[in-house]
């Protein structure tokens, strides 16, 4: 929307915003930036699922499609007669598509990307501005829960992968009286006593009189407290998942539905039974991290892709592959990156507060 100019009203320009401006003021995605973000993620195996389900439940319409031509009169306007196709082009499409045909004039849609699959899931009516729950659905279909928070026009913030600054440096230390030391961190050892000798000689009946020793034992000192160190969690979200399902769902989803809604409901019912049958399993790890350097390592190898190659040896083991059969199988990975990013500012402000006071490791 662009801004639109009044004179006189200087002050009213201002409440007329670009789109593009709006939305970055708010922090807000459009439509098809969403569609980017998702669509990035979503692998060869799910745009093949997802394109089956979209010929199946939601067919494209036929170009010549007398429906596509025609505009329905407005109630309000009663000079309002609408438009109605032009006969020659209902003759084609009576050559076209003889009464009683139902099988489809269109051929099947195979989009190359992600974003191309969302682009015609929203030419189709599917998806809109303000609809994104079928996306939702869909991906709650595919078991992709790890996409369902990117599916959201709320713009995420950007993850930094700077790393801490190198000049952090150790303090000095500078060497302190030695009860400020105690008194900074709250322990008062006890006062030493020296060892007193008397040594009176005694005379009389003949005694020699010896020196005897009173010594006070000093109890040893507490040994000090570990300074206390801060960690956090990392969720680790490991998937198994068949290589390809589109043969499957080929075999094993149908709908014998003449009704467009019983028929699209019963397809998505039996290919989400399907997929949840051919599903593997998840296993969630819990990773400890008490240092900030390991946690930008981790999280670098994960982006790079390296921490994968090193889990396929550990998680794809002969029992997964004799479950699986002939089948393909492939590993999916996936780190919260709200995890990340709180665990790396938690983690680094401990390290700033112990290298201001000289606990630097």
């Amino acid at each position: 929307m662009a801004a639109v100019h009044h004179p006189g009203c200087p002050h009213r320009d201002s409440l007329f915003w670009d789109e593009t401006d709006c939305q970055n003021y708010y922090g807000m995605l459009s439509l098809h930036e969403v569609f980017e973000v998702v669509g990035c993620q979503l692998t060869q195996t799910d745009i093949e699922v997802l394109s089956f389900l979209l010929d199946e439940a939601c067919p494209a319409p036929h170009p010549l499609d007398p429906t596509g031509w025609t505009v329905e009169p407005c109630g309000d306007d009663p000079n309002d007669q609408g438009v109605s196709p032009s006969p020659e082009l209902l003759k084609a499409w009576m050559k076209l598509k003889p009464q009683g045909s139902q099988g489809p004039l269109v051929a099947s849609c195979t989009p190359k990307s992600g974003l191309e699959l969302l682009l015609e899931l929203e030419k189709r009516g599917y998806l809109s501005d303000g609809n994104l729950e079928p996306l939702l659905q869909l991906l709650r279909v595919l078991t992709r829960h790890d996409l369902l928070p990117l599916a959201s026009h709320k713009r995420r913030p950007t993850v930094t992968l700077e790393r801490l600054m190198p000049h952090i440096k150790k303090q000095t230390d500078i060497p302190q009286p030695y009860y400020a030391h105690h008194l900074r961190t709250g322990i008062i050892p006890p006062v030493t006593e020296l060892s007193v000798s008397k040594g009176k000689k005694r005379r009389g009946n003949g005694w020699s009189g010896r020196p005897k020793k009173t010594t006070r034992t000093v109890p040893p000192l507490p040994p000090p407290p570990q300074a206390h160190k801060d960690f956090c969690n990392i969720r680790l979200r490991v998937r198994a998942e068949y290589l390809e399902h589109e043969s499957a769902l080929r075999e094993g989803v149908s709908s014998d539905k003449q009704q467009p809604l019983e028929r699209q409901f019963e397809l998505f019912s039996k290919a989400n039974t399907l997929l949840h049958a051919r599903d593997l399993g998840t296993l969630v790890c819990v990773i400890k991290f008490t240092d900030v350097d390991n946690l930008e390592s981790f999280w670098a190898d994960y982006l790079s892709g390296a921490l994968l190659e090193a889990m396929k040896g550990v998680f794809i083991t002969d029992s997964l592959r004799r479950a699986a059969g002939r089948e393909d199988v492939r590993l999916m990975m996936s780190v919260d990156q709200d995890d990340y990013e709180k665990g790396r500012m938690l983690l680094r402000d401990w390290r700033m507060v112990s290298s201001s006071e000289g606990g630097v490791d």
